[in-house]
């Protein structure tokens, strides 16, 4: 379990899934959940109110969950700048890698039992996220890498650049 209650904002295209999964989080987690069915809802939601954890579903109509997840990551009136995010999709493991590449932090393949989303949520919020969202991000250079610091903790850098195997 997390040390925590968690804010979760969660974009589904079915509503009856949202309504399931939002009321596992809440009642087994302790979590507060705000689900949506529109881009535009969800983005005005994060401009006012930080959250932990986002949840796309890719099933949505008119948008990629990749293309939300760069938009997300890129924003930079977001009321948050340290949240995860988590790609519910009906692709199989091997086309996850472009939803990882995008920013998303966890891919779960559909159907979703609401016990594995808790604990994907549960597993993303580690003592290390939680020490470095008490003293602000942490950055951490790697000896010889040439690259820019990468940040540490569940913060990862837009569109995957310098992304580490875990």
């Amino acid at each position: 379990m997390s040390f925590r209650p968690l804010s979760v904002a969660m974009l589904a295209a079915n509503p009856a899934l949202a309504g399931i999964l939002a009321r596992a989080l809440e009642t087994d987690g302790g979590h507060k959940v705000a689900t949506f069915e529109g881009i535009e809802a969800l983005t005005t939601y994060l401009r006012l109110t930080p959250v932990d954890i986002v949840v796309l579903d890719t099933e949505l109509p008119g948008a990629p969950a990749i293309d939300i997840a760069r938009g997300l990551r890129a924003h930079l009136k977001l009321a948050s700048d340290d949240f995860s995010i988590i790609a519910l999709t009906q692709t199989p493991a091997p086309f996850h890698r472009p939803l990882l590449a995008a920013g998303i932090d966890a891919v779960l393949q559909k159907p979703v039992s609401p016990a594995r989303l808790l604990a994907t949520v549960d597993s993303l919020t580690t003592p290390e996220r939680e020490v470095a969202m008490a003293n602000g991000p942490m950055v951490q250079v790697f000896e010889g890498s040439h690259s820019a610091p990468t940040r540490v903790g569940n913060i990862i850098p837009l569109f995957g650049e310098g992304r580490r195997p875990r």
